[in-house]
């Protein structure tokens, strides 16, 4: 192995190693949300226009017309290169539709108090929390049209944003969730690694705020998720990673 090969190599190690072993404070994330906040290549403000002018909780009952809009369009956005065809505006609503149930279930759950392991009864059939969030992901990730595991991630984090987090390929590649070989991000990992991890890192949030304004924990969620407009805990996450795997800040 070339050196220049064999440092890229070692480099992308260590990172990885760092991101799995991640533990920030609530400072180093507010920090972070402002930076990505100003930041004019994010578009920061299409996850809020998507999420004030979409009907998430209805979305098969959006318009084939509105779908492509508001839709694919906010996923285009955020460089997701799908096509604005019928075809696939049609497609999302049919997986949603499918997806509705699960949804359901997962609608009063958040990231940082989410048990993976309880479980629910969906129409006569006793599932995990992870199992239910899996199923989504997986419903999502197999919509066809080039959407996949990133744009899944993108429309469930606007679907119950308290829950769900983004995630695209440089952002696994950090956590170690990628095979130097695999073409896209792993997505059966993304609810049985990232998911936990993501968990993980929101808890040491809290406890950090906690620890510093000697509070309860729900007067520190309450503080957390009332820092940015509509933006809770796990989506100041995605920024933080952002920031963190994309601007090395």
């Amino acid at each position: 192995m070339k050196l220049a090969e064999f440092n890229r190599k070692e480099g992308k190690e260590r990172d990885s190693k760092e991101a799995r072993d991640t533990k920030i404070t609530y400072k180093e994330l507010f920090e972070a949300a402002e930076i990505f906040e100003e930041d004019p290549e994010v578009r920061s403000d299409d996850w809020i226009l998507a999420r004030k002018f979409v009907d998430w909780k209805n979305l098969h009952n959006l318009s084939t017309e509105d779908v492509k809009l508001r839709i694919i369009g906010f996923l285009n956005s955020w460089h997701c290169r799908l096509p604005a065809s019928d075809k696939l505006a049609e497609r999302i609503k049919e997986v949603y539709k499918k997806s509705i149930l699960f949804l359901n279930a997962l609608d009063s759950e958040t990231l940082e108090d989410i048990n993976l392991e309880e479980k629910k009864n969906i129409d006569g059939n006793e599932y995990t929390n992870q199992e239910i969030m899996h199923k989504v992901f997986a419903t999502f990730c197999a919509t066809g049209h080039n959407f996949r595991g990133v744009a899944a991630s993108k429309v469930l984090s606007l679907i119950n944003p308290n829950l769900f987090v983004i995630w695209d390929t440089s952002i696994a590649d950090a956590y170690g969730l990628r095979g130097a070989s695999t073409p896209y991000v792993r997505d059966e990992q993304y609810v049985s690694k990232f998911i936990p991890k993501m968990k993980e890192i929101a808890n040491c949030v809290i406890s950090s705020y906690i620890r510093d304004k000697k509070c309860s924990r729900k007067e520190a969620m309450e503080a957390i998720n009332g820092f940015r407009e509509l933006r809770p805990l796990a989506k100041l996450l995605d920024e933080y990673n952002w920031m963190k795997y994309y601007r090395e800040i």
